[in-house]
């Protein structure tokens, strides 16, 4: 199919000098949220912009939305081709006609605030004394029910690892155009999943430097009234998996360095190969679709990822789905999938407090469903005094591991069969995942909440460098089973003056520890 616009079809941006940022929007169908993004742009603080649209066969109005603004503004640039059926052909076609310092990709039913292509630019342009950066992630932001991953409400404006940004494989970010044709950086053009994670990802390899962009949200991602967002289309599972081995090839042959490469492509598969074995996705299937998944992920972690591997996987149900579509264990995944709500929980920091061990946490878990998570098998209140004196006398020891070891076995005998909880601790730079299993030592008569003892030793703390750490909780039974993660929350005045060097409740009260000099986020 022919790129090059009739002289019909496509309006001329005033002459001169290269704008410094030229916004491509593949468009198909995408009325009446189009001219909420162009009026987006035309309100941007950076003015030196061009915004190629690119109607992609639309039959709704797109075409003359774009025609109407363009006639209006010579900065915007309106194409118009055949339906393509993707948006690769057009995103492509919007490279091709951009003549920007930089390139932005955006889609046509989202908004950005007035500072953001300003503050991108500025960022990609601070004289760091290193190589320039070649992309720029902006903060997102959900609307209308949108949801948008963790990332973008915790991580720091600033450099950002691959790792962190494998986390947004979306392509609304803002790239510099000389990177992206110095390596002839295109996205495919055929109807596949994840199409733009393969172009993304493709970049995040070959750049010199990845940065992180806004205290604020600068890019405002849509959920669609009618429910046509692309993402919302059926997914095939070969197709989306054949793009995942892509993707996973990627990372392999563009990581110099094999190890890393592996666990990026575990991180992966944790993210979008999991995402269809949780309960709302899983549970609606087909028998024999369950079975096809399995069989297709199964050779997928066959040919990367070692066996190996699996053990660093911090998160218990994670680990033990992995463990189960290895076996090709469809009945297995069965049970622990549809056994995933009874370990749905709310956690609260009940006491932190900094003791000779490290920063004792006592975190009181209230099980939605206690009925079925114990039936009542809880351990009687004299084997948990038991367990706690044994625990004061071996704190003698102060922070000696051994004697830690010693406490946690103790522990877990005394309190056989109860309910267990994991502290899951998460880096906000860095991909660090630690996991932490605590000790059962009161149950609340009144509330029947599970009261938990942690310990966070000073080498824990101290292997996460001068990141903030987020802490998360997972509840599990000794058969193996185990559910999703819940943030931590905090109790008012349980973070006591010993332990708030660390400790500290976020604006959302959720818990997280900070670095020795830094202040609360």
């Amino acid at each position: 199919m022919s790129t090059e616009p009739s002289a019909n079809t496509e309006s001329t941006a005033s002459a001169g000098r290269a704008p410094r940022v030229s916004v491509v929007i593949p468009v198909y169908n995408a009325m009446p949220y189009l001219t909420g993004t162009l009026d987006s742009l035309i309100a941007q603080e950076l003015t030196d912009w061009e915004v190629i649209a690119v109607d992609d066969g639309s039959s709704d109005g797109s075409g003359a939305e774009i025609d109407r603004f363009a006639a209006a503004d010579p900065r915007i640039i309106a194409l118009h081709q055949p339906n393509s059926g993707w948006p690769g052909i057009p995103r492509n076609r919007g490279i091709d006609r951009a003549r920007g310092e930089y390139v932005f990709f955006m889609d046509a039913d989202d908004t950005m605030t007035p500072s953001a292509l300003r503050e991108m630019v500025e960022l990609a342009e601070q004289p760091a004394g290193e190589d320039p950066a070649d992309i720029v992630i902006p903060r997102f932001a959900g609307t209308g029910g949108r949801f948008v991953q963790s990332l973008f409400r915790r991580h720091p404006a600033g450099p950002i690892s691959i790792a962190r940004a494998m986390e947004t494989l979306s392509p609304q970010k803002l790239f510099r155009r000389e990177f992206l044709l110095r390596l002839g950086l295109r996205f495919p053009e055929e109807p596949v999943r994840l199409e733009d994670g393969i172009f993304v990802t493709e970049a995040y390899t070959r750049a010199n430097r990845i940065l992180f962009c806004g205290k604020d949200p600068l890019y405002l991602i849509a959920l669609r009234e009618d429910g046509q967002n692309i993402s919302s289309r059926t997914i095939e599972p070969e197709n989306y998996v054949a793009s995942c081995r892509r993707i996973a090839q990627l990372l392999l042959d563009g990581v110099p360095d094999t190890a890393a490469a592996q666990k990026l492509v575990l991180q992966f598969f944790q993210r979008k190969g999991l995402r269809f074995y949780v309960p709302k996705r899983w549970l609606p299937m087909p028998a024999e679709r369950r079975a096809h998944w399995v069989e297709l992920h199964r050779a997928f972690l066959e040919e990367f990822l070692p066996k190996r591997l699996d053990a660093t996987v911090a998160h218990p149900t994670d680990r033990r789905k992995i463990e189960l579509i290895r076996a090709g264990d469809v009945a297995g995944l069965d049970a622990l999938i549809g056994a995933e709500q009874s370990f749905a929980h709310d956690a609260r920091v009940a006491a932190a407090e900094r003791t000779a061990r490290g920063i004792e946490l006592r975190v009181a878990s209230l099980p939605a469903r206690p009925e079925e998570l114990h039936d009542g098998n809880l351990p009687s209140a004299g084997r948990l005094r038991l367990g706690r004196a044994i625990d004061r006398g071996l704190s003698a020891f102060g922070g000696n591991r051994y004697a830690r070891g010693l406490s946690r076995r103790v522990g877990a005998g005394l309190a056989h069969g109860a309910p267990e909880l994991r502290l899951l601790l998460s880096g906000r730079r860095r991909s660090r995942a630690t996991v932490l299993t605590g000790r059962l030592v009161r149950v609340a008569p009144d509330t029947g909440a599970l009261e938990y003892a942690f310990v966070l030793s000073p080498e824990l703390l101290s292997s996460y460098g001068d990141d903030r750490v987020d802490l998360w909780s997972v509840m599990g039974n000794a058969a193996g089973g185990s559910g999703g993660r819940f943030r931590l929350r905090a109790t008012p005045g349980a973070i006591r003056a010993s332990a708030a060097k660390r400790v500290y409740a976020t604006r959302e009260a959720n818990v997280s520890l900070r670095p020795v000099k830094g202040e609360p986020r």
